[in-house]
């Protein structure tokens, strides 16, 4: 659930380390050899598009994307229920799963970050969290007088 719009809210800093705790802990329930490998395109922060409180434009979502190199092909099925296994596991709710069951979203409790296992076309998995709207530092910024 995002924060009503002008809440505090945790950093951008907080997020992010949140992000990557839910990215490791996902990677580290896929009991075989691995390397992440970071999707560099995601390292950018996202404007906040929350249509449904109105939100501010100053707020932003913070999200990394990482590949999991390494696991064979034949092993995807598996893969994806080990996934899916944690994160019921640790109380996250799962909102889907594809009709072929090897992509899964869902969102994380008791914070409700989106939480993704995804599979590129060379079938090399992904995973992928993004906070919920948050202000960089915390808090809105002070409204400057005449503005």
């Amino acid at each position: 659930m995002t924060a009503p719009p002008n809440r505090p809210t945790m950093t951008k800093a907080q997020a992010l380390a949140r992000v990557e705790q839910l990215i490791k802990e996902a990677a580290d329930a896929i009991d075989m050899p691995k390397e992440l490998e970071l999707y560099e395109p995601s390292l950018g922060d996202d404007l906040c598009l929350d249509p449904i409180d109105g939100g501010s434009e100053e707020r932003i979502v913070v999200n990394r994307k990482y590949f999991l190199r390494g696991i064979p092909k034949g092993r995807i099925t598996e893969v994806t229920q080990r996934v899916k296994a944690h994160w019921e596991q640790q109380g996250h709710i799962i909102d889907g799963v594809s009709n072929d069951g090897l992509v899964v979203v869902g969102r994380t409790r008791p914070d409700d970050f989106y939480l993704a296992l995804g599979w590129t076309n060379d079938d090399v998995p992904t995973l992928a969290a993004t906070s919920t709207c948050i202000w960089p530092n915390g808090t809105p910024e002070p409204t400057q007088p005449g503005s």
